[in-house]
């Protein structure tokens, strides 16, 4: 008997290859050319491909034989480098800090905007990873979080949730150092007497009290103790704004008395501690205010001081901050290139806005250099690094454009004189 084969047994059969059958071959990996790919732990690589897949390093050399299933992107004219990390940065939401001087509590993930001009920005000057912080006007500021500069919702963009605590010892409007110093270890201590009680309760009462009471019940004190306790217990580390070369040896002191993983935000002032820094063995971020004048004690005309070079002289390592609102220490590329100027190596420069703040992160095992195995964030420049003139062309954030200089309207409405009209 004939067995017809009509459309019914045409469809079953469709989806029945497409359901045996494997996927079609796609372009899975990447190849980019480039004129040089500074690596920053493996030197220069002179007419090199990087070749990407699954948002990774998969290879990187010299020009060489490329997979016959990549897609090739040509940028034998560019020059490439690792995406740029910025350590601490307090912008890309509303508000820099809470009013009250005593907030551990909160999180800057409450109120980024991926969408803020500040993250925008950031992307636009080659910044790939950001660790946005509490500002430096409260005592205990609150928690961090570390992201990528490119996404629709904080899940998507999102690196380190709690990235860090910021304390801050400058004072404040209605509070000395010493007040200052006297709150935190007040803060410290009680929080240690709750732990302490906490850890004696029975394990049906720790049950009880997680199971059947909603967290807007608990008692007051768990609202005030626990994020300083995942401080001490070094759950996280604490990112300590210090004015003063005094403040970093007070921050020191207290780290060690109650055991913190401290990195050590600077005012300018505090170059005078680089050599306590270099014998501490401290993680340090520099004030974007890297050239600072101060009055000499004996004439009292102004004196020149290269913060950097200060540091540099010690043996410290160092990470940069940039400052979007001055001229003068606009992108991380503007204030490496016055590293430069104070006579800092290029190598260096480029380290202290790349591999040095993902150390600091400890995130240097997946960015801060272009290595094997890492994430494939890099940065696309018409010239040299750290050329006045040059541009940031294309970023790549974990192998996908999230920057084209060509689509930036932004740039365009400049470009054309809109803003403002």
């Amino acid at each position: 008997m004939k067995r017809s084969f009509g459309l019914p047994h045409f469809i079953t059969y469709v989806l029945a290859l497409a359901v045996l059958s494997p996927p079609p071959l796609g372009s899975q990996i990447k190849a980019i050319k480039a004129k040089k790919i500074y690596t920053v732990t493996q030197g220069v690589i002179e007419k090199g491909i990087l070749l990407i897949e699954n948002g990774k390093i998969s290879e990187l050399g010299p020009e060489g034989e490329i997979p016959w299933n990549a897609e090739v992107i040509d940028y034998s004219q560019k020059i490439i480098v690792p995406g740029l990390i910025e350590a601490h940065a307090a912008r890309g939401y509303d508000i820099p800090n809470e009013t009250n001087p005593l907030t551990p509590f909160v999180t800057v993930m409450d109120s980024l905007d991926l969408s803020h001009d500040a993250i925008k920005s950031a992307l636009r000057s080659g910044v790939t990873t950001m660790n946005i912080m509490p500002g430096n006007e409260t005592i205990l500021g609150g928690r961090g979080a570390v992201i990528k500069t490119f996404g629709l919702i904080i899940g998507d963009a999102l690196m380190v949730p709690d990235s860090g605590m910021k304390i801050s010892i400058a004072g404040t409007a209605t509070q000395s150092r010493i007040g200052v110093m006297a709150q935190l270890r007040r803060y410290f201590d009680e929080t240690k007497e709750y732990l302490e009680k906490k850890e004696k309760k029975t394990t049906a009462d720790k049950k009880e009290e997680m199971v059947s009471t909603p967290m807007s019940f608990r008692s007051p004190e768990y609202v005030k103790y626990e994020s300083v306790g995942d401080l001490l217990k070094g759950r996280y580390g604490a990112f300590i704004y210090c004015p003063t070369a005094s403040d970093v040896v007070e921050a020191q002191k207290l780290s060690e008395v109650y055991g913190l993983k401290t990195v050590y935000v600077l005012g300018p002032e505090a170059y005078k501690a680089a050599e306590f820094a270099a014998q501490k063995k401290l993680k340090v971020i520099l004030d974007p205010e890297l050239i600072y004048f101060e009055k000499d004690p004996v004439t009292e005309e102004p004196k020149k001081v290269d913060v950097a070079t200060a540091f540099r002289a010690k043996g410290v390592d160092f990470a940069l901050q940039s400052d979007p609102d001055k001229v003068q220490a606009r992108t991380l590329f503007y204030q490496a290139m016055k590293l430069i100027s104070c006579g800092i190596s290029p190598e260096i420069a480029l380290k202290s806005i790349t591999f040095v703040p993902a150390q600091i992160l400890g995130l240097d095992g997946q960015v801060g250099s272009l290595e094997k195995g890492k994430l494939a964030n890099f940065v696309v420049l018409d010239k040299e690094p750290f050329d006045f003139s040059g541009k940031v062309e294309f970023v790549f954030i974990e192998g996908k454009l999230a920057y084209d200089r060509t689509k930036d309207e932004d740039l365009k409405d400049l470009a054309n004189d809109k803003i403002g009209q």
